[in-house]
């Protein structure tokens, strides 16, 4: 208790440095608290189920490289290891009608072993689903969508008017979980279309997982028409799903995670933190210098080591106390803008929260006590009065602290600089194709699309979805605000896949390609440039026949693939074309290549330019689900009001949705943009907790030398003289801290961008930038203190002194 009343009155008596010390410390705290609580939230992904780590779910991968969850046919949920499966049908955005109102839910199709290996906490009414027609709910969709209102007992229609009772919630995982389904539904309901089903399996204890997927390596044929497309299963752990970066990512009742982004979150959180615990050395070491007579003369009348120690740890347990109070304050405010502006969520979990102020609280004040305890203990008491008491060894320590601030605090400046350089640069680029100005939206809605229907209920659809088509037909194809519109086809970066091609014959070995079906018109609207050959003719190409075998390759594919003439080359295909089955034994032949376009990406372009194959698609075939289509850029309200009343007056509806390219274009660099931000806010915190420390030492500092100041302005120094003399220390100590950060900030961003294939240039002005903010502002904190040092009265000073 007497060490806790000694650290108290010490403390109080530097209220100013006790309160800059107390400020730094929770700004950097609170920058490290919410990215480890997101990086917690991250690694533990699954962890609430209780037998997590031995449970699995089946992998397949095909030849051409598409990975996706499934399992069918697999017979690998039959081996003995498997104590028991489940099997899982998904359904994205189920249209769920209460009353009038219509909601679209992700819904799961499970059995009774399905709460068994994935146990969730009812509560309220029964987790049991008995009767096919009966569900249950989660406890977000509940309080979401329904308003949190007494749920049991109520129902909701689906499309077809069928009825379903929900009888019981279940509560959200105390953590988060791959899957994000709202409704969970029987396996015996016979009246949904369910493709592609799940296999999760609960493994006996001590399965190795790697021995049992050497087991299953072998590739079989992907279907009976395959001609050479292989597929092969694996089991993929439950742990290792989250950040499985194999398989297709479009599944709205997934979600998956980033390594890399939470890499990148880490180090910069820990280049904050460093600087924060710096920053508090160099604050306490200062406020340690003004007592320095007091630990000599306490050390004199026989003051032991242990004694020094306590009262320096009892006074940093209060600072980081006191810090930690402010810091939870302040993560609690700023939560809102950290989730809707950084997108960084985060779920509350109180015992982590408290393992890591019981951590931060009692660690490191160790850490901040070692070097002041052993610089105090080290010297004789002599030498604390004298030695210290003028500072210079101090004053060259906390200097050097200092410079190792600053250094991390130009280092993310850098790096900071150099990421909204990329992301321009990236957003900015020639993709090789029409990236702005293209609006794809719904242009009809199959009611029964998720159901099995009768004869009758398919003939009144199709009589529906013919009128529909007819009217969407007339109104865009007379319209004149379009320069291209297309039908059924999306926007250009979610209608390409991989597949496999092979030169010739398959022989010569397939490669992978980035492939996709694409009408006339829709090369229209992208403004493919033609190198070669010819672009589709929808007189003379065809679909469903035997002459519907042609591509159209871009530069990449025709230099991968070896192609030396395309009147000549072909490309055969892994995959049966579509074409195929509508012919005799699934006929794959080669595919002959009418044309060459110039290169285009699709993709991130940290990713390089991948060989591309397109297949004709007629667009005459099928119904007007989707429209495509490309405008001038002034007549871009125009057409979206154009588009919203075609789609209420053709459906009826008035839930009209649309995707302008330009929103997936930034959508595809949303993580990039988050990176952005965050090294932006947290160089802007770095620099402010920097300039704290050096508001500190210069208010002691130049406080120490006014005697110096005194004298010089008695012996004729002007303030002009002044100014050269007091600042000379901190631009060395810049100067120093620059000659650091520019070779490791180089070295940084050289690392990071070792894997992209499109970087942005790493200039000199850069550096320059960086270092000129971080010496702007820091002569702008100092500068104030330099002012009234020059200009102050000598005779005062020697009074005083």
């Amino acid at each position: 208790m007497r060490q806790i009343i000694l650290a108290i009155n010490a403390l109080l008596k530097f209220k100013a440095y006790t309160l800059i010390n107390v400020l730094g410390l929770a700004c950097s705290l609170a920058c490290v608290l919410t990215v480890a609580r997101y990086i917690h939230q991250e690694n533990t992904v699954n962890q609430c189920f209780p037998e997590y780590k031995r449970i699995c779910l089946i992998k397949t991968s095909t030849s051409s490289g598409e990975n996706f969850l499934g399992g069918y046919r697999s017979g690998l949920e039959k081996d003995p290891a498997v104590e028991q499966f489940t099997v899982i049908y998904q359904i994205s955005d189920m249209p769920a009608l209460f009353g009038e109102q219509e909601i679209a839910a992700n819904a799961f199709s499970v059995d009774s072993t399905f709460f068994k290996i994935f146990p969730y906490r009812v509560i309220a009414g029964s987790g049991r689903i008995v009767r096919p027609r009966d569900v249950v709910i989660t406890r977000s969709f509940w309080k979401k969508k329904l308003g949190g209102k007494n749920a049991i007992g109520a129902t909701f229609k689906n499309t077809k008017g069928n009825k379903f009772t929900i009888i019981g919630v279940v509560d959200d995982p105390d953590t988060k979980t791959s899957w994000m389904p709202d409704i969970f539904m029987s396996d015996e309901l016979d009246e949904f279309l369910f493709f592609d089903p799940i296999y999760a399996m609960l493994m006996a204890p001590d399965t190795d997982i790697a021995l049992l997927n050497k087991k299953y390596s072998k590739e079989h044929p992907r279907s009976k028409w395959s001609t050479y497309e292989t597929v092969r299963y694996q089991y993929l752990p439950l742990k290792d799903l989250y950040y499985d970066k194999d398989h297709g990512k479009e599944n709205k009742n997934y979600q998956y995670g980033n390594q890399s982004y939470v890499r990148v979150l880490m180090v910069v959180a820990f280049l904050v933190g460093i600087i924060g615990l710096l920053n508090f050395i160099n604050i306490y070491t200062v406020i340690m210098s003004k007592r320095s007579r007091e630990f000599g003369v306490k050390k004199v009348f026989g003051a032991g080591r242990t004694d020094i120690f306590l009262q320096i740890y009892a006074e940093n347990i209060l600072l980081t106390g006191l810090a930690l109070l402010l810091c939870w304050a302040l993560i609690e405010i700023t939560r809102f803008f950290f989730f809707h502006e950084l997108y960084i969520p985060t779920t509350t979990d109180s015992g982590f929260d408290r393992k890591v102020s019981a951590i931060v609280l009692l660690g490191l004040p160790l850490l901040t006590t070692v070097y002041p305890f052993l610089k105090y203990t080290c010297s004789r008491p002599v030498n604390s009065i004298r030695e210290l008491a003028s500072s210079r060894f101090s004053t060259r320590s906390r200097m050097i602290l200092l410079c190792f601030q600053y250094v991390v605090t130009i280092f993310i400046i850098t790096v900071s600089l150099f990421f909204v350089r990329q992301l321009e640069y990236m957003l900015c680029a020639d993709l090789g194709f029409r990236s702005h100005d293209v609006i794809t939206c719904r242009m009809y809605v199959d009611k029964l699309g998720l159901y099995k229907t009768t004869k009758e209920e398919g003939l009144d659809e199709g009589k529906r979805q013919y009128i529909s088509n007819a009217l969407v037909n007339k109104r865009m194809s007379e319209s004149t605000l379009f320069e291209h519109w297309s039908r059924g086809n999306d926007l250009l970066f979610t209608d390409f896949r991989f597949d496999s091609f092979a030169l010739n014959r398959a022989e010569n070995g397939f490669h992978p390609a980035l492939s996709a079906h694409l009408t006339t018109h829709s090369m229209a609207i992208y403004d493919f440039q033609l190198v070669e050959g010819r672009l589709w003719n929808d007189s003379i190409d065809e679909a469903f026949t035997k002459n519907s075998f042609k591509v159209i390759i871009n530069e990449t594919a025709k230099r991968v693939y070896g192609i030396k003439d395309i009147t000549k080359d072909k490309l055969q295909p892994e995959e049966p074309h579509y074409a195929s089955s509508s012919l005799p034994d699934f006929y794959n032949p080669p595919c002959e290549i009418v044309g060459v376009i110039k290169d285009f990406n699709v993709r991130h372009l940290s990713q390089s330019i991948q060989p591309v194959v397109i297949y004709y698609h007629d667009a005459s075939i099928g119904g007007i689900y989707t429209v495509t289509a490309s405008y001038k850029h002034e007549n871009k309200a125009k057409v979206i009001d154009f588009l919203r009343r075609l789609y209420e007056e053709s459906t009826g509806r008035t839930d009209f949705e649309y995707t302008l390219i330009e929103d997936e274009l930034q959508k595809m660099y949303r993580e990039d943009r988050q990176v952005v931000n965050i090294y932006t806010l947290f160089a802007g915190i770095a620099i402010f907790i920097s300039s704290l420390g050096l508001l500190s030492i210069s208010l002691f500092d130049i406080r120490q030398r006014y005697r110096e100041i005194g004298l010089r302005k008695v012996n004729g120094a002007q303030a002009k003289d002044i100014y050269p003399l007091l600042i000379k220390k901190y631009l060395s100590v810049m100067g120093v801290a620059t000659l650091l950060s520019i070779p490791l900030s180089w070295i940084a961003i050289t690392l990071y961008l070792q894997d992209f294939a499109h970087k942005a240039p790493l200039t000199f002005d850069l550096f320059a930038v960086a270092v000129a903010i971080t010496t702007a502002i820091s002569l702008l904190t100092i500068i104030g203190q330099i002012s009234k040092a020059a200009n102050i009265n000598p005779a005062s000073i020697m009074k005083n002194e």
